[in-house]
């Protein structure tokens, strides 16, 4: 919900896609910044009260944007600030809740399946969300949505008080700073077939995912609808997103993936040129739902992989820097989208993005091969230490 209020607050405060595209990038190059070290955090630290920690400085952070909204004190400059901590704190807390997940679920033969279902529950969100806010900003105001976001946030710390967690042992407590960090960067950059999972994401992410930013720009432009369309475009993404995750969440192991991700590169690319070219909102609303599946399969299955190939110990920074790419990518993404529609629009602006995307799906295609064979080697690997970790005296 909150993106949604934000980017239509953004645009009804200044009328300017360059500036919907500063604040996105703003937000995700903040995040960018600090997710490059919350991996060794995660990795050295309790990730149950880290998470509650982010937690109650984001309910804070909606509560204070919520007032100054509904006081109608809400400038520019103010909501810049206000998404720049917001996006700290998001990018410390994104490698912890992964990891977190990973943590809590004992039999890792189920991982995908959980990281799938946190996945669900995330685009439920997305769902609900956008499509509350396109109903509730006309009725009660930008305002009074982020105060009901203040509220869900602040639940979100009281469920955290209910959930029982051990922490499990980790080296890299002993280790400082400076070496735990070089140690995951080290690992995540040189392991071939992460750093191809990683950068591919990361391009991915660059070329197409900012289409988001640019959504409030066809509401107004291309529909002449209100924050009522906006939603329902926002919520045909989370809608595609959930099916997404459903699908991957029935997979009941890991072998697969890399495949999959490749179907919804391609399926991601299709559904982003057809709305970039559709002028009918039923249609558009199908393509935006196309790329809500596909970039989820993207995302989920990118995870799962990361995840499951990577040590228990080496696991929370490996996330991190693959955040960290994401999250640079998006920041730069959402800055050059704005700055680009300013310039030739967003339908072309959308068509470029998705014949990127397509020219990545057929560059996946032909590194498939050798990928899959180092995926699976190192799954294997991983499988055979796990085994080791349960049973000590099979050594």
């Amino acid at each position: 919900m909150k993106q949604v209020v934000v980017g239509w607050l953004v645009y009804s405060l200044t009328g300017s896609a360059l500036l919907l595209g500063v604040i996105s990038f703003s937000r995700e190059i903040s995040a960018f910044l600090i997710s490059i070290f919350a991996g060794v955090f995660t990795d050295k630290y309790n990730k149950h009260k880290l998470l509650m920690v982010c937690q109650t400085v984001i309910a804070i952070n909606a509560l204070t944007l919520a007032v100054f909204t509904i006081t109608d004190n809400i400038t520019f400059n103010i909501l810049l600030g206000l998404e720049v901590v917001f996006g700290l704190v998001s990018g410390l807390e994104m490698p912890s809740r992964h990891a977190f997940v990973n943590d809590l679920v004992k039999d890792k033969a189920y991982l995908t399946n959980a990281i799938a279902l946190n996945s669900s529950l995330f685009n439920t969100a997305r769902i609900v969300g956008p499509a509350l806010a396109g109903i509730l900003i006309p009725i009660i105001g930008e305002g009074y949505c982020l105060l009901l976001y203040a509220f869900a946030s602040f639940c979100v710390v009281g469920l955290f008080t209910f959930i029982q967690y051990k922490p499990l042992a980790n080296n890299s407590l002993n280790q400082n700073f400076k070496n735990a960090f070089s140690e995951g960067a080290v690992f995540a950059f040189k392991t071939k077939h992460l750093r191809f999972i990683m950068l591919f994401v990361a391009a991915i992410t660059l070329i197409g995912m900012s289409y988001m930013v640019i959504l409030p720009v066809f509401a107004a432009e291309i529909f002449n609808g209100d924050a009522v369309i906006f939603g329902y475009m926002t919520s045909a993404v989370g809608l595609g997103s959930l099916i997404g995750a459903f699908f991957v969440g029935t997979k009941n192991n890991i072998l697969g993936l890399d495949k999959l991700i490749l179907i919804g590169t391609i399926v991601f690319g299709l559904g982003l040129a057809v709305f970039s070219f559709s002028s009918i909102l039923w249609l558009s609303l199908m393509a935006l739902l196309a790329t809500g599946l596909g970039r989820v399969i993207i995302f989920t299955g990118s995870n799962t992989l990361i995840q499951s190939i990577s040590p228990e110990g080496k696991r929370g920074r490996v996330l991190s820097f693959y955040i960290m790419l994401f999250m640079g990518s998006l920041s730069l993404g959402s800055f050059l989208i704005g700055f680009v529609t300013d310039w030739i629009g967003a339908p072309l602006t959308l068509t470029i993005g998705s014949l990127g995307v397509l020219i990545m799906a057929v560059y996946y295609a032909k590194s498939l091969p050798l990928l899959r064979k180092r995926t699976y080697r190192a799954i294997k690997k991983s499988e055979f230490q796990l085994t080791l970790q349960q049973n000590p005296n099979s050594k």
